[in-house]
């Protein structure tokens, strides 16, 4: 619900002649091979639209298309919402099969534009040893993919930065020279929303993930940190306020979020879910998350016990269930292709280390 649909017909012939029509009544002006619904509504669906085309020669009508509208999608621009129902995602990524899997070392940062990018995986292999010796230590892996250029996509940017423990708050300020960054590259930016975060303090490190558009500004952060029992009541109360948690990170028995409110929709208020669970257990209870209407808009490892975390976000009241997708191998590609935002991925244990995909639109 909220966005347009797209029908299309592809006929051959010379001087052709298009005509649309809605449940049997022509549409004015829908002329073109191509008929872009109006922001669609739950009582929309069942509508149906057929095209004729003609020419000289005569005319021959197409068979019925019927308009089926699912959950809502969040509002054109807001980054808070892993990009589910984004124009980077909504008709498939463009590029499936070509995203780039890698990790990101301690004290390191990197940026990748136009892409889109995914939260770190959580599982076995947060905060991976690797074999570094500049005393790092760290390791966090994520997916990124490049978008073609076009005026929904090419202002995206896919951010992964890490730095001391000991710098967290003073990273974060607004107008903070991020390490390794300028031109304006960097999560503190109000064009920004930080997408995922683990805070190492026994490694002395942390990282963190972001989104950034040069098209859309105003994403106020606020940062909270909490015992696990007041988590709950913590992103409830945040729901509540209008902004939506995109990021958590569990350490030593405290929980450190991220919520952000958005100043082009100061009005919609939400409901928020927290499920801790096995990772074993991370694809069944988010396809039940999904089910009952909620996007995930976090994952994080609680690394005390090695659950993972899950934060579902939905518009208050709106419980319409979601098309949901678990992936792992060759079923990413097709994940990607029929337009599933990743919204998590779930690392397995050693020495395999599967990784599932969790898709959301």
């Amino acid at each position: 619900m909220g966005l347009a649909a797209t029908f299309s017909v592809v006929a051959s012939g010379s001087n052709l002649q298009y005509q649309w029509s809605k449940n049997g009544a022509a549409i004015a002006g829908a002329t073109e091979s191509t008929y872009v619904t109006p922001s669609t509504a739950f009582s929309d669906t069942g509508e149906s639209f057929t095209v004729t085309v003609s020419n000289s020669v005569g005319n021959i009508p197409s068979a019925a298309a019927t308009l089926t509208v699912t959950a809502r999608a969040p509002k054109a621009g807001d980054l808070r919402f892993a990009q589910v129902d984004a124009a980077s995602t909504v008709n498939g990524y463009g590029n499936a099969g070509t995203g780039l899997f890698t990790g990101l070392l301690g004290r390191m940062a990197q940026d990748y534009s136009p892409s889109l990018g995914t939260p770190f995986v959580v599982g076995a292999e947060d905060c991976a040893s690797v074999p570094v010796t500049n005393g790092t230590g760290c390791a966090w892996s994520f997916e990124v993919y490049p978008l073609a250029v076009s005026a929904a996509t090419s202002a995206l940017l896919a951010g992964y930065a890490s730095d001391s423990y000991a710098n967290f708050q003073a990273d974060l300020q607004a107008g903070a020279p991020w390490p390794s960054f300028g031109n304006g590259v960097t999560p503190s930016s109000t064009a920004s929303v930080i997408t995922s975060l683990d805070l190492e303090p026994a490694d002395a490190l942390f990282a963190l993930s972001w989104v950034q558009s040069s098209q859309q500004s105003g994403f106020d952060p606020a940062i909270q940190t909490v015992t696990p029992s007041e988590l709950q009541a913590a992103v409830t109360q945040a729901a509540a306020n209008g902004k939506v948690t995109t990021a958590i990170s569990n350490n030593g028995g405290q929980v450190t979020f991220f919520s952000y409110g958005w100043q082009s929709d100061l009005s919609t208020v939400y409901e928020a879910i927290v499920a801790t669970v096995s990772p074993a257990s991370a694809p069944t209870t988010a396809a039940g998350l999904a089910a009952q209407g909620y996007i995930i808009t976090a994952t994080g490892l609680a690394d005390s016990t090695g659950d993972v975390y899950f934060v579902g976000t939905r518009v208050q009241g709106d419980t319409m269930a979601r098309p949901f997708m678990v992936a792992t191998g060759s079923q990413v590609s097709t994940l990607q292709q029929q337009g599933y935002a990743t919204v998590g991925i779930v690392s397995g244990p050693a020495p395999d280390y599967t990784l599932t995909f969790l898709g959301e639109r």
